[in-house]
């Protein structure tokens, strides 16, 4: 639906004029992302979803990043609440957004697990854990009481092993948000 660039400088560059040029000569919504070769490495090694967004690019030269997976149970927790919106808002989500947030969900947790995160490994990990083909999500053709019970079990599981990522002696701080409520 739309073009995401990634460019990796350490230069200043105007992104809205760079996107703007996109959108003129392409005629498709465009997104710039614009990051130094330090930040995406500390991105690639603490954050489930710049591996997913590096597993499917297009690049004039090869990317080859060597990041050693640190959890950061925080970047974690913040992400699988950003899923947990699936839970409460289900009727008025379409299947993109489901599609997009179990996607999410599932990141987080071949992440957690230390596997590798590519498109093809999260639709396999989908099919597998909610028994219904990525498709079928993006198309909004569910049954939505199997779907939520199974997404509310990998919810669980997930937010359990964020969990037990946390080093011993470590309080979570205190943030201005709501509870991570466990669904039931």
């Amino acid at each position: 639906n739309d073009l995401d660039i990634l460019l990796i400088t350490d230069q200043k560059i105007d992104i809205k004029y760079l996107r703007t040029a996109l959108e003129n000569v392409t005629g498709i919504h465009t997104q710039v992302l614009v990051l130094s070769q330090k930040a995406l490495l500390v991105g690639l090694s603490t954050d489930p979803l710049y591996q997913a967004m590096l597993s499917k690019c297009v690049t004039k030269k090869r990317v080859i990043y060597k990041a050693q997976r640190r959890i950061n149970y925080q970047i974690l927790d913040l992400h699988l609440l950003k899923s947990q919106t699936l839970l409460y808002n289900y009727d008025l989500l379409d299947g993109n957004e489901k599609y997009y947030l179990t996607r999410n969900i599932i990141a987080i947790k071949l992440f957690l697990l230390n596997r590798k995160i590519t498109q093809e490994n999260m639709d396999n990990e989908i099919e597998k854990e909610l028994k219904v083909k990525a498709s079928r999500i993006k198309k909004n053709l569910l049954d939505k009481r199997d779907f939520l019970k199974e997404y509310k079990r990998i919810y669980n599981e997930t937010f359990s092993l964020i969990l037990e990522s946390i080093p011993h002696g470590s309080k979570p701080q205190q943030t201005n948000r709501p509870s991570h409520r466990k669904p039931s």
